[in-house]
């Protein structure tokens, strides 16, 4: 299952959806993806068959405009290669979201890999592809999740990897481990591993970042709101 939260067309208010077909089926109940993750099992394959039995709308994949899969409401922990650090809530944004320079910022280099999302019992509900924007100071200025969270028999079985490029230029690589082969123990709805790193990219570079299974995306440095 793929679960992604989008912006209606329908009155711009933000939606859960899942992908289908190369579309965006618009889940017809109220619950958010987080709250449909938490509940894990049964009742999230139920939420997946209900979205596509009676969708409020249905949009082509690549014309839905998405929004963090999450919103966390508190810090992200982040593995940044050996380095565990707390990304604060309000810097996570979506895949449409773009990213902007920060004050006197020329260049963002961009720290790819996955982020895993856990049920209310703390088992493992899903993966989203994640990036974690860093300013030549290493200050962090953003964290890009999405495009969707990918439950895990969409890829089980296989290796995964994040492979992020500007144009033919292949940036970094990062592999894709087990959740529980990286959180050393660490519990949250939301944790990121993020293990290979880009070059600084300057305003106007366009950051292409490719999951395989889970998705894929594409970000101009500087763009956004």
């Amino acid at each position: 299952m793929r679960w992604v939260t989008y912006l209606s067309p329908s009155g711009g208010s933000e939606r859960t959806g899942t992908i289908d077909d190369g579309c965006v089926f618009g889940y017809p109940g109220e619950e958010s993806v987080p709250e449909l993750l938490a509940a894990g099992g049964a009742a999230l394959r139920g939420a997946f068959d209900r979205a596509l039995a009676d969708p409020v709308e249905i949009i082509v994949h690549f014309e839905a405009c998405h929004c963090p899969p999450v919103r966390p409401r508190h810090p992200v922990p982040v593995r940044l290669g050996d380095t565990w650090t707390d990304i604060a809530p309000e810097l996570v944004r979506g895949t449409d979201d773009g990213v902007l320079l920060p004050g006197a910022s020329g260049a963002l280099s961009a720290a790819v890999g996955t982020a895993a999302l856990f049920d209310a019992h703390g088992r493992y509900a899903g993966s989203t592809l994640a990036c974690l924007w860093l300013t030549p100071e290493r200050t962090p200025a953003a964290l890009t999740l999405g495009p969707a969270v990918v439950t895990p028999d969409e890829f089980a079985g296989t290796d995964l990897a994040v492979r992020a490029a500007a144009g033919e230029e292949v940036l970094a690589t990062a592999a894709v481990g087990a959740p529980e082969e990286w959180t050393g123990g660490r519990v949250g709805t939301v944790l990121a591993d993020l293990t290979a790193e880009t070059r600084p990219l300057e305003r106007g570079e366009e950051l292409f970042v490719d999951g395989g299974p889970l998705g894929m995306f594409e970000i101009r440095v500087g763009s956004g709101a």
